[in-house]
């Protein structure tokens, strides 16, 4: 008899079956991919419980609401005819591996499906195997009758009061990525040389053209490794050419978050300098160690191509012969980072 009761219920259930529209959730923004996890949960459900799924316009939909209350998150799914509420579910959950159970409680609830059956030891289907079995549910429920499971889910919020899972690396965790990027730049730059009383007798002052170059890697939203090249071309009377290339470290006083981003940095290496001031000697062709200093804001850091403007202070030593022997300039420049 069993045997034969289960195909007609199946049969019974395909008869009764209805397309439902399955509206975006609300509330479901905890999380970037969380509404399409949601929305897809509440699919598989209705596809369950023997009704169709559609995203187009149905005479029945169900809309799915999450919302906080104290430490946990309500679940409500509402079965809608003509705007009308005829089916109603409501649920929580005690964990977010949970919240699947949650919401296919909550959407069975709202359709008027019953909860899965126990296995036959327990008792449970009884009204299968008897003689005369209870008729399949229908697609189209008696809001009289609902089914209502709570579970409980713990949340965790930021300090902006956004909600992110208790497990920093699951993927409902609210995180800004780390981003790689280059920069391309060109400024105007005061250069100077070194006094030297044979061939040099006064400290030379010399505008300048500054070609910027950087590559950033950020370690975390407000540090990054960067590595950095500078060129000086000389625009005055005698020639000179300042080159510097650092690897160094940049520092953002903000997560990137709002429109303008200021940012502190540092970093050494080595560097090459042409002098056509100098007479004669060592100093006309140089290098050596060298560092350098900036400062200076990014306008739209969290998106896709930003605006840098900033100000270096760079230096060259000459031969290592020792720190008094010094080439540098001082240069504003305006970059564009991708």
């Amino acid at each position: 008899m069993k045997k034969i009761i289960l195909p007609l219920l199946s049969l019974a259930m395909a008869a009764f079956a209805a397309d439902i529209q399955i509206l975006d959730p609300v509330g479901a923004e905890f999380a970037p991919n969380a509404p399409q996890m949601v929305r897809s949960l509440v699919q598989a459900s209705v596809s369950q419980s023997g009704n169709t799924p559609v995203d187009g316009s149905a005479e029945l939909q169900l809309r799915t609401t999450l919302m906080t209350m104290g430490s946990s998150i309500v679940v409500v799914c509402d079965q809608l005819k003509n705007g009308q509420v005829i089916g109603s579910g409501k649920q929580k959950a005690a964990s977010l591996d949970d919240l699947d159970v949650a919401i296919e409680g909550a959407a069975n609830a709202a359709l008027g499906v019953a909860p899965a059956a126990a296995p036959a030891s327990s008792g449970s289907l009884s009204s299968v195997n008897s003689a005369e079995p209870a008729p399949a549910p229908a697609a189209q429920p008696a809001p009289a009758q609902q089914t209502q499971t709570i579970v409980v889910v713990t949340e965790k919020r930021d300090e902006g009061g956004a909600l992110y899972a208790s497990d920093p690396n699951d993927n409902f965790a609210r995180k800004r990525p780390t981003r790689n990027y280059k920069s391309w730049g060109v400024g105007f730059a005061m250069w100077h040389n070194w006094e030297d009383k044979e061939h040099n007798p006064e400290i030379d002052w010399d505008p300048s053209i500054v070609l910027h170059s950087a590559q950033l890697w950020e370690l975390t939203p407000q540090v990054a490794i960067k590595l950095l090249t500078n060129q000086n071309f000389g625009v005055g009377d005698e020639f000179h050419w300042h080159w510097t290339s650092l690897v160094g470290a940049r520092y953002f006083t903000s997560d990137g978050s709002g429109t303008v981003t200021p940012f502190l940095g540092a970093g050494f290496g080595i560097g090459f300098d042409l002098d056509g001031n100098f007479s004669g000697g060592s100093g006309c062709v140089a290098g050596g160690l060298a560092g350098g200093l900036e400062a200076g804001i990014i306008v739209a850091r969290s998106s896709a191509a930003q605006l840098e403007v900033g100000f270096a202070w760079d230096f060259v030593f000459d031969e290592f012969d020792g720190f008094d022997q010094r080439y540098g300039a001082g240069s504003i420049y305006i970059a564009l980072n991708r």
